[in-house]
């Protein structure tokens, strides 16, 4: 009698990953917290990505930024004209459904935004980065298979707050963080690698300050 061996297919790591929540202040701060946030499902192999946004007040970068408690890593930093940035950070937060996200900078600012991903099976550093200043952003991306990408964007729309649509990723918010402040971000999981991957934005007027940051990363 022959034995015919059972073979366990293989299966590639995979990120997967969601938009969890996003929120604004308006105030004069150098550290802003927002609390009780939505942070998805709580996992072992969890991590928090989460967008800081700000424009105009002092030439401050994020100093720190902490999820849950839990001390995050800069990830990428865009920095646009008359202070504007957008900064992504992450931490390994594996426990907790909601928490406080504090954001603090090296100097006050009169406003600040944030947005938040749960990203499940990720490495902690990103794969690629990119970063534009331009007031009609376009950048290209290398993305591993299984990999995602997240991408941030604050902006000052010329008179008027601005809406954006996104070509790449798809768009997860889209809201004004004070006066004519915009801050709006994408995010998507590719299952086949992507080379050179087109990530812009167009908005619904003329932007007069910019700065995008976009990363991926591959599974662990």
């Amino acid at each position: 009698m022959s034995l015919i061996p059972i073979y366990t297919p293989y299966h590639k790591p995979v990120v997967t990953g969601s938009f969890a929540s996003s929120g604004v202040s308006t105030a004069d701060l150098s550290a802003y917290t927002f609390s009780g946030v939505a942070l998805g499902t709580a996992a072992t192999n969890r991590h928090i990505v989460v967008a800081a946004a700000t424009g105009t007040a002092s030439a401050a970068d994020v100093s720190s930024l902490t999820v849950g408690g839990v001390s995050a890593s800069l990830v990428v930093r865009a920095s646009g004209s008359d202070h504007t940035r957008s900064e992504l950070w992450i931490a390994s937060v594996p426990s907790g459904t909601t928490g406080d996200i504090v954001i603090t900078w090296s100097g006050t600012k009169d406003r600040c935004g944030y947005a938040a991903w749960a990203m499940y099976g990720a490495s902690a550093s990103a794969s690629d980065t990119a970063t534009d200043s331009d007031t009609t952003p376009s950048q290209t991306i290398d993305i591993p298979a299984g990999g995602y990408l997240i991408a941030a964007f604050s902006g000052n729309g010329s008179g008027a707050a601005r809406t954006a649509t996104w070509t790449g990723p798809s768009e997860n918010y889209d809201e004004t963080i004070q006066d004519n402040f915009t801050q709006t971000g994408a995010s998507d999981a590719y299952a086949a690698a992507q080379t050179g991957l087109t990530v812009s934005i167009s908005f619904s007027g003329a932007m007069s300050l910019a700065a995008m940051s976009v990363a991926s990363f591959t599974p662990a």
